[in-house]
């Protein structure tokens, strides 16, 4: 029965309407609430839908203005001293009814810490609605595709419901609003005084000063695409590289740069600025936690650089910066690129060593099993990081090739072409062979560790890296029926038996085989796994222990009992077995808590799943090395 009428705001005996509004919350506090729609965003909102007043009572300087409505004795008062006033003369008019504490939110200024009074000035706008339709548009129909795909919908929910654009700021340093007003404050655009007098016949006589807020920052970065390209003059490097296939960006500023750049490309070029937009996550600290001044979390780059090295840095932010994923960075990821660096210098040393003079050799064929073997992992490795690269998987890409090279091609590969160059029949082609995989490799490496691969490539060859083309697979002949990674299996399945039981690596082991082996592989195995193969069939005596070393379709035999003590090795086993077990048991209640399993980062809940496979794993191990124990 209220809303129609008017009350009178004390004070300034005013009368005001009393309206209604779903805005307003009607179990918080009274239900009733007093609207200043010139100093507050949602009363503003209120006060355009009711065709309120707009009536400003404090300054630029957050002084009480000196306006005739405003009691003489508030006038000119500082915002918080006036607000002491108004509650003691409001108590001495007895129309205070009670006073009471609560929490609010304020905003404050980043740098003046002041509490913030909203208040309307005349400010410029751009009028977004046609704009953002192209833009929608543009995503919508694929044109323009993020890469993960789920952060469109961030860029829907901006500009589905934009408004206008306010691009003037009241501060020092940017693009200054290319606005000019004579004495009687009309209102001339263009790009210089000059062309708007002659555009506009206005004599010298007549006085302009220019407009001195300068463009918002994000609307100025919005011409970027083309902007830095020449425009608007219709340029070579415009039509050239216009429009873009990629922008890289984070995800904080999809709507305040990259909508934007939509916007304005479409409008100005009538094209889109860019086809893909790969939105990466923020760097945090490895609790999780973006990194902020007031938390003392905070990483320089720079020193990390001059510690660990730029390319370490480099690499270790690629290798774990999945797409549109935070990463929660760790010194340590870090000090591990610092050692791959060390490796790669290193094996640029061993590929010296044994290839340095060497004549230029025809790969069209290979003939050596090992060499086979790493040209074929060689393509197979390119082929999958070229399509990881096509779609923006850098961080798997480069994990990819990490493994390669420090496993295959440094652990195994090394190995095999050390025994391989003594032999004078498979020297030449496995020097060109080493020399080949190893730099195609390290282009491969190169836009990830740009400095120490320069470096390496450089001993090797006069030309710069970075003016090579892109590696090409191999594809010679591909006959190789995985021989090699039998070898691989069984020369670990004899070095972890002689680390399991601390047998010295360089002890021989007899072992029995009764099948016919090629002549390649027994010489590798015997080599590298420091085996003695017995060209028979092993019959162990009763109650004896023999193991099998079984990869493929070769198997081996070893009498366990001239190694180890079988009693005292069976009782180890049975320990390791219920450790084992029990740990299996934790990692089952962490997976089968819901809790757990709702509120555990993903990355946290696969490195559980990791390792219980893993344990799971190493006790199927140990059963069957019992059982071949005779328990």
């Amino acid at each position: 029965n209220l809303i129609g009428k008017t009350a009178v705001v004390p004070l300034v005996n005013r009368e005001v309407p009393i309206i209604a509004d779903e805005y307003v919350d009607p179990e918080f506090g009274s239900g009733c609430v007093k609207i200043t729609p010139s100093h507050d965003f949602n009363d503003y909102e209120i006060g355009e839908k009711h065709k309120l007043d707009f009536i400003q009572c404090i300054d630029l300087d957050g002084k009480i203005s000196n306006e005739d409505f405003i009691p003489e004795n508030l006038r000119g008062k500082d915002r918080f001293e006036a607000r002491k006033l108004i509650v003691n003369d409001l108590m001495k008019l007895e129309q205070l009814e009670k006073e009471e504490d609560y929490d609010i939110q304020l905003p404050k200024g980043d740098r003046s810490k002041s509490i913030l009074e909203p208040m309307i000035t005349e400010q410029w706008f751009v009028k977004t609605e046609t704009l953002a339709k192209e833009a929608i548009k543009a995503v919508e129909t694929e044109e323009i595709k993020f890469v993960p795909k789920n952060w469109e919908k961030t860029y829907f929910e901006w500009m589905y419901n934009i408004q206008d654009w306010c691009i003037s700021r009241q501060i020092w340093w940017g693009h200054r609003i290319p606005a000019w007003y004579d004495e009687e404050n009309n209102i001339y655009v263009g790009n210089s005084e000059q062309e708007i007098r002659e555009k506009n016949n206005l004599s010298k006589e007549t006085k302009l000063r220019q407009d001195e807020d300068v463009l918002d920052t994000w609307f100025s970065s919005a011409l970027w695409p083309f902007s830095t390209l020449g425009w608007p003059e219709d340029s070579e490097d415009l039509s050239n590289y216009y429009p873009t296939s990629l922008l890289v960006v984070g995800f904080d500023i999809i709507f305040f740069w990259v909508a934007r750049m939509i916007m304005m490309g479409i409008n100005f070029q009538k094209d889109i600025p860019f086809k893909d937009i790969l939105v990466h996550g923020l760097v945090r600290d490895s609790k999780g936690r973006k990194m902020s001044k007031s938390l003392g979390n905070t990483i320089d780059p720079l020193e990390l650089s001059d510690k660990h090295g730029a390319d370490a840095l480099r690499f270790s932010l690629v290798e774990k910066a999945s797409p549109g994923q935070d990463v929660p960075f760790d010194e340590e990821w870090t000090i591990a690129a610092k050692k791959f660096g060390n490796k790669i210098w290193n094996a640029s040393k061993f590929v010296h060593i044994y290839t340095d003079g060497k004549e230029t050799n025809d790969l069209s064929t290979i003939e050596c099993e090992e060499n086979k073997w790493i040209i074929n992992k060689f393509d197979a490795v390119l082929d999958e990081f070229n399509s990881l690269f096509e779609k923006y998987k850098i961080s798997d890409a480069y994990k990819l090739l990490y493994n390669f090279l420090w496993s295959d091609l440094f652990d195994w590969y090394f190995e095999f072409s050390k025994n391989l160059i003594e032999n004078e029949n498979h020297k030449s082609e496995t020097m060109e062979v080493l020399h080949s995989v190893f730099l195609k490799s390290i282009k491969i490496l190169n836009p990830a560790m740009p400095h120490i691969t320069e470096e390496v490539w450089e001993t090797f060859d006069d030309e710069v890296l970075i003016s090579n083309k892109w590696p090409e697979k191999y594809n010679i002949n591909k006959d190789n029926d995985g021989s090699v990674e039998d070898l691989k299996n069984l020369i670990s399945k004899i070095r972890n038996f002689k680390a399991t039981y601390q047998i010295k690596n360089n002890t021989k082991l007899k072992i029995y085989s009764d099948v016919e082996i090629d002549d390649w592989f027994k010489s590798q195995f015997e080599s590298l796994a420091k085996v003695e193969i017995q060209k028979d069939t092993y019959t162990p005596k009763e109650g004896e222990a023999v193991l099998h070393f079984h990869s493929g379709s070769y198997d081996f035999v070893l009498s366990a009992e001239e190694y180890i003590d079988i009693e005292v090795e069976i009782k180890k086993l049975n320990k390791k077995i219920n450790e084992i077990e029990k740990s299996i048991e934790i990692s089952n209640k962490r997976l089968e808590n819901e809790k757990f399993m709702k509120n555990a980062k993903p990355e946290l809940i696969d490195e559980e799943k990791s390792n219980k496979e893993a344990l799971e794993m190493e006790l199927s191990v140990i059963q069957e090395t019992l059982k071949e124990l005779g328990n």
